[in-house]
């Protein structure tokens, strides 16, 4: 079920959201951004300068802005409700080092990466002082773990691989759904709607992969319902990881609202899905 969402009116919707949801068991995925790098340091370009932010789309940029700045406003206007913010990086698609050896890119990629963690252990400096002006602390944030608080797109993938890996060798209710080629280079799932989806080719995932196992990561966190803000042209994968993480995982009592935005500064509306 869709719903068309004027952005005028996202504040407001995810305040109703919360509110309609028990104290202490809704997450808010907001200011969803990405890392850009053309061989030097990654960076996320939300100040607008540095070696790669030449490369960061702009209506991408004005979603990161617009979800984060509505998000931080919703709850902290209900801190009663105990909402919790959570971040998202895009760490795939921007590092793309430019070297002819695709191993060695792919390397120097990951080293990219872990480096820009190493100097964002906590919120990236636009997400901070947005969050820090509405009033919000430490505690507002669902965090990955003690040592880092964004969420990584490339870890995500990685661990839904070992996750599908693990059930096609375990028996279980789950393994019957998957499906892997006789040269191992793809794993299918058969969902009712979705028909057979490849979920792994080459020993790697996508979007819709990645979701699955952000999804599961924010259940095990105790999250009963999400809602994630996303960018419109990735609505479909979206779609597709939040009905397949059903499949997967017992997720049990958890509600999906994903709220699809395209370029902000275009005013069209927004696309709420609830999964």
């Amino acid at each position: 079920m869709t719903a068309a969402l004027p952005l005028d009116q996202l504040a407001s919707f995810l305040s109703r959201e919360i509110a309609g949801a028990p104290a202490g068991t809704v997450a808010v995925l907001a200011g969803h951004y990405a890392i850009f790098t053309t061989g030097a340091d990654a960076i996320d370009a939300l100040e607008g300068a540095g070696t790669g932010a030449a490369d960061a789309p702009r209506d991408f940029l004005a979603f990161t802005r617009l979800t984060w700045a509505a998000a931080c406003d919703a709850v902290a206007r209900h801190r009663s409700e105990r909402a919790r913010l959570m971040v998202l990086v895009d760490d795939v698609l921007g590092v793309r080092p430019a070297l002819a050896d695709r191993g060695a890119a792919e390397r120097l990629g990951a080293e990219l990466v872990a480096r820009y963690f190493t100097r964002t252990p906590a919120l990236p400096p636009y997400h901070a002082r947005v969050a820090a002006s509405r009033g919000l602390s430490d505690g507002d944030v669902l965090r990955r773990d003690e040592t880092r608080w964004i969420f990584s797109e490339r870890e995500l993938r990685a661990a839904l691989v070992t996750h599908v890996h693990r059930e096609l060798r375990s028996p279980g209710d789950h393994a019957a759904v998957l499906c892997e080629s006789a040269d191992s280079a793809t794993i299918t799932v058969s969902h009712p709607e979705h028909g057979a989806y490849c979920l792994v080719h080459s020993g790697h995932t996508n979007c819709a992969g990645g979701y699955v196992e952000l999804l599961a990561e924010a259940h095990r966190r105790g999250v009963r319902t999400l809602v994630a803000m996303v960018p419109m042209r990735c609505l479909a994968p979206v779609s597709v990881g939040t009905a397949i993480a059903r499949e997967l995982y017992e997720l049990n009592d958890f509600k999906v609202v994903n709220v699809a935005i395209g370029d902000p500064e275009t005013g069209a509306p927004a696309v709420v899905a609830r999964g």
